[in-house]
């Protein structure tokens, strides 16, 4: 089972955008930490590991020399892997380096057969293309460097319209304006919604979508309220002094507008924490209950058999579809 996510330092990357995801799973990590907060230290399992392909530093496209943790050749696999916009340099640079890239592309093909989503953002986009992930595929290709890559990828479906395509196990962006978009999805897809929209928000980024947050404004504010505090105490009484209501006004409109009650929400949000530690960590059922909000687990093992109708053993070792697999 793959958690954790791998960014590729590519020669003549561009800082921003390795630094998009780096400072992004910063923020995440932050976040997650917070949210669960309490007697004891609570770590992300997910951790991200710092690649190059031959394991040595990297020249970024500033000159600056830029340490790695390790090769991008094992077989451990990885949820999520980034490839960062670099420096074309024009047609023959660009061709020696896909010449020369057949290891790493051999290594992502392996990776997304284990189930990796890829990333990539702006040239990093011609590894793919390369590799042969991108046939079924139309690319979003920034408008300059359209003609250097229609030349070397004839036959390659070329995205006109959006700057950013998510193709499920394959998401690639025109270039650096759209890294932090890209990011914010993958963090939505694969460590948890109130994350994504929590790094929006710290980044400016407008994300709401439409089944995450009411259209009513009191509403809205009282998910987010919940939200930052779902794995404690819930004080509705609080909540409705906070957003200067009463509880039965607060209760009527939160029905209105999500079609369940606020202490309903606080256990959805409870379970989907819950189903995410599942899937993407290793901790105890126990371990996992006190960490969403129960001190007795068999409240615990009660709410999820209601919600999952299973226990939450039995949803672990559940079969799993297969993951898509990209190149050809």
């Amino acid at each position: 089972m793959a958690f954790d996510f791998a960014l590729v330092a590519l020669p003549g990357a561009y800082s921003s955008s390795v630094g998009a995801l780096m400072d992004s799973f910063l923020i995440a990590r932050d976040r997650v930490e917070h949210v669960f907060a309490g007697e004891e230290e609570m770590r992300m399992e997910t951790q991200l590991h710092i690649l190059s392909a031959d394991g040595e530093p990297v020249v970024l496209g500033d000159g600056r020399s830029f340490p790695v943790d390790g090769s991008a050749n094992g077989e451990e696999p990885m949820a999520f892997i980034w490839l960062p916009a670099f420096r074309a340099g024009g047609r023959e640079p660009l061709e020696r380096r896909l010449a020369e890239a057949g290891p790493l592309i051999d290594w992502l093909r392996r990776q997304s057969e284990m189930g990796a989503v890829i990333g990539a953002s702006g040239a990093a986009s011609t590894l793919l293309m390369a590799g042969g992930f991108t046939s079924d595929l139309a690319v979003p290709v920034a408008r300059a460097m359209q003609p250097l890559t229609r030349t070397l990828f004839p036959r390659q479906p070329f995205e006109e319209r959006f700057g950013l395509v998510d193709h499920g196990h394959l998401l690639i962006g025109n270039g650096m304006g759209n890294d932090l978009q890209l990011i914010i999805r993958v963090l939505e897809r694969m460590i948890s919604p109130d994350i994504a929209r929590w790094l929006s928000s710290i980044v400016g980024q407008d994300y709401e979508e439409k089944e995450l947050l009411a259209p009513d404004p009191m509403v809205a504010r009282a998910q987010l309220w919940i939200e930052q505090r779902f794995t404690g105490p819930i004080n509705m009484a609080e909540l409705a002094t906070h957003l200067s209501t009463s509880p039965a006004t607060l209760n009527r409109r939160f029905h209105k507008a999500l079609g369940l009650a606020p202490k309903a929400y606080v256990g959805q949000l409870r379970f989907q924490a819950a189903v995410r530690m599942l899937d993407k960590s290793t901790r105890s059922v126990d371990r996992i209950a006190q960490l969403v909000g129960y001190s007795d687990s068999r409240l615990f093992r009660a709410m999820f058999r209601q919600h999952a109708g299973m226990t939450a053993s039995e949803w672990r070792t559940r079969p799993r579809p297969k993951a898509k697999t990209g190149g050809t």
